[in-house]
């Protein structure tokens, strides 16, 4: 396991709605990669071309914004905030390969541009070092009360 894996617990999705294993490498305010299994069986294949089981495109694209709305969290200074990122926008995603059961997915999103409270990220998912989508996530992050 990844040493900044205890920022998955930021994250205020459960599963099956949680698609991050493991955060393996932190740059704070620039760049965060993290990884996800989707084992065989995983719901995420049920129903979804049966017989041909595909990780389903619109998940992939949620794991790489719950990537990069753990940048957030982390903050610039690496100290934890309480910020909560929300998903607003895709641009330019493009799927060069599909994604089968049990391919770690690794994701890396880079910190593009920042403006307020939004923030703009490249990002890339590869399996076995190749591209499998990439493009750009932008994600606002919303300060949350600590309860």
């Amino acid at each position: 396991m990844g040493e900044f894996d205890d920022l998955i617990d930021c994250l205020p999705h459960e599963a099956p709605a949680l698609f991050v294993d493991e955060i393996v490498e932190l740059d704070p305010g620039r760049s965060i990669r993290g990884a996800i299994t989707f084992p065989t069986g995983h719901r995420v294949f049920e129903g979804h071309l049966p017989g041909e089981p595909i990780v389903p495109g619109v998940i992939l694209i949620e794991a790489m914004a719950q990537v990069a709305g753990l940048s957030l969290v982390a903050g610039k200074d690496g100290e934890r905030k309480n910020i909560r990122g929300y998903l607003a926008e895709v641009r330019h995603m493009r799927f060069r390969q599909p994604v089968g059961p049990d391919s770690r997915v690794e994701i890396h999103a880079t910190l593009d541009r920042q403006f307020g409270p939004t923030t703009r990220f490249q990002v890339e998912a590869s399996v076995n070092s190749q591209c499998v989508a990439e493009g750009e996530i932008t994600v606002i992050g919303q300060v949350i009360d600590s309860e």
